[in-house]
């Protein structure tokens, strides 16, 4: 090799080894650590909330059988999905219709819980391999197909780019316990295969194992909230941190956590169900709500007379104030299912339960902060 050739060798491994650091470093991101304690100056004050409006089954309506999830719409309106329905209500709390149609064919998903994420002006659904979204009356707008791709856990859409969290496909040890397996954020551009990122974000799953039987289940919740039609904050392990998603970009912007104590999930094995498998504590975080530029994180910690903790964070990630929602009528019997409810400006919308387990839709006004 001539000298000149060496040395443009030289230079092109050396521009290779300074753009692998400049990637390493962009993917080994700083966590933020922020202390136990807030910055607020009134942090662990109890908020005052008063009920609007409380909704419940109509006969030959509607029908709760076990909705999962809330979302509130800009307009006031608000939805609640439940198995194989995603219902639509007013803003008076109104029935309007079933947005969910069940099937194959144009505008229909089979899937018993999609994927739904409610955005200004449409509603985006994801499962079985198909993405759809529909306006905010239920009209088909768009409709794509991925194939062989089995579609969960939408994170987001933008600029024509669709953003999933994918399975990565591993050995499970042949041992019943609780094991991490990792997930990789995948992006789906308006043409083209799919285009697989460096960012793994690790779930918590369960194992039962004996000879010739095995199955699986998941602890971690993925919890993800979105601050405008590019920036997704979520959540995907029991232990607390939060990561911000730039969809533009395409990249894990920052991650942040604080210093907590973890929640004790004081649950005993039914009979016959191996105790190995359940887990010691609840997921650190059961939600997390965007409200007036500053992310809520609502938390597993319970205090019976003041209500369940919520952390509110900057968009930079430090930690800014606590308070607690006195909110009692909530479900603590899974370490993962805790609190599902939505926000839009002074008003608060909880999935709540009775001493019968049974769910009602509480829409509250939130008028002391």
């Amino acid at each position: 090799m001539c000298k000149r050739s060496y040395r443009r060798f030289l230079r092109k491994a050396l521009l290779g080894c300074v753009s692998f650091f400049l990637a390493a470093v962009g993917l080994a991101q700083q966590v933020i650590e922020n202390p136990k304690k807030p910055a607020g100056l009134n942090a662990g004050r109890v908020i005052e909330l008063k009920e609007v409006a409380r909704i419940t089954d109509e006969a030959g309506k509607f029908f709760f059988v076990g909705p999962i999830d809330v979302f509130a719409g800009e307009d006031g309106s608000v939805y609640v999905q439940d198995v194989k329905k995603l219902f639509k209500f007013d803003s008076g709390g109104k029935f309007l219709k079933n947005l969910l149609k069940m099937g194959e064919g144009p505008g229909e998903i089979n899937a018993d819980l999609p994927g739904v994420t409610v955005r200004r002006d449409d509603i985006l659904l994801s499962g079985n391999r198909k993405f759809i979204r529909i306006d905010l009356e239920g009209r088909l707008l768009e409709e794509r197909s991925f194939g062989q791709f089995p579609v969960s856990n939408l994170l987001g859409f933008h600029g024509g780019r669709f953003f999933f969290l994918k399975r990565e496909l591993g050995e499970f040890p042949r041992v019943t316990g609780i094991y991490e397996v990792n997930s990789r954020l995948v992006i789906f551009p308006e043409e083209g295969e799919m285009i697989e990122t460096p960012y793994l974000m690790p779930m918590t799953v369960t194992r039962y194992f004996r000879p010739g039987v095995s199955s699986s289940s998941s602890i971690s919740r993925m919890m993800p909230a979105w601050a405008g039609d590019r920036d997704v904050f979520l959540f995907h392990t029991p232990e607390y941190l939060i990561k911000h998603l730039d969809l533009e970009a395409g990249t894990v912007v920052r991650s942040f956590k604080r210093v907590y104590d973890r929640v004790r999930y004081d649950a005993k094995a039914p009979k016959g169900y191996p105790q190995e498998l359940i887990p010691k504590y609840h997921n650190d975080l059961c939600r997390l709500l965007w409200r007036n530029g500053e992310l809520w994180a609502v938390t597993s910690t319970f205090d019976p007379k003041k209500g369940i903790l919520v952390d509110v964070f900057s968009r930079e990630g430090k930690y800014l104030d606590n308070f607690y929602l006195p909110l009692f009528k909530i479900r603590k019997n899974n370490p993962q299912y805790y609190a599902p409810m939505a926000i839009w400006g002074d008003l608060l919308y909880l999935l709540e339960a009775d001493e019968d387990d049974l769910i009602s839709l509480v829409k509250y006004e939130i008028i002391g902060e």
